[in-house]
């Protein structure tokens, strides 16, 4: 068999309705509003009905369901806080992680840098001996160029010599034969052959 509600238990259910944050003001927003209801009725200001009755009914459901909604919705809020702060909370991990990232980046940066400056200093140097063998090769062309040039009028000048030199042996060798052709050198040549044998046989004479 169960118990009846007590007076005490009414009075604490009365104040817990009444939408407030703290015992003082609930407290005190009952009294208020009972005082304020006693005196209206009192002066005939206002006349208590059912109008009345079905109003002070509304109100304290409304304030039963906004108590009940209350707690859900502090948790909800509760929670939906929580998941803001965790998703802030990762992001700015993300974020520290991207910059510890960038910055171990930078600094392996500062490192390449005095290498790039080595390969570019060797890349320089390299592109120097090539330009130099190239000048180096291409003085060899020309030297090679001008080689078989000399070359070549040297023995177009040998050729001419000797040429010249055949065509000047065949003119001593036909003039040779045209003036033996000739009677009168014939003639001519005898007579100085008789007389180099007079001259001769006279010496031997002696």
């Amino acid at each position: 068999m169960t118990s009846g509600e007590t007076p005490d238990d009414k009075a604490a259910s009365i104040i817990n309705s009444v939408p407030s944050t703290s015992l003082w003001t609930k407290t005190g927003g009952v009294v208020l509003g009972t005082a304020l209801t006693a005196a209206a009725v009192s002066t005939e200001l206002y006349v208590a009905n059912e109008e009345t009755v079905l109003a002070v009914g509304f109100f304290i459901i409304v304030a039963a369901v906004g108590r009940s909604i209350g707690a859900p919705y502090s948790s909800w809020a509760e929670g939906h806080i929580n998941r803001i702060k965790g998703i802030l909370n990762s992001a700015r991990s993300e974020h520290t992680k991207a910059v510890t990232a960038r910055i171990d980046s930078v600094n392996q940066l500062k490192e390449v840098v005095p290498l790039t400056e080595q390969l570019y200093a060797v890349a320089k140097e390299t592109n120097a001996l090539e330009h130099e063998n190239f000048l180096l090769g291409q003085e060899q062309a020309v030297k090679s160029e001008l080689k078989a040039v000399l070359d070549s009028w040297v023995r177009f000048e040998q050729q001419q010599r000797e040429q010249e030199q055949i065509a000047l042996v065949k003119t001593v060798t036909e003039n040779v034969y045209n003036k033996l052709a000739e009677p009168a050198f014939k003639k001519q040549l005898l007579e100085e052959a008789l007389v180099q044998v007079e001259q001769i046989a006279r010496s031997k004479a002696i």
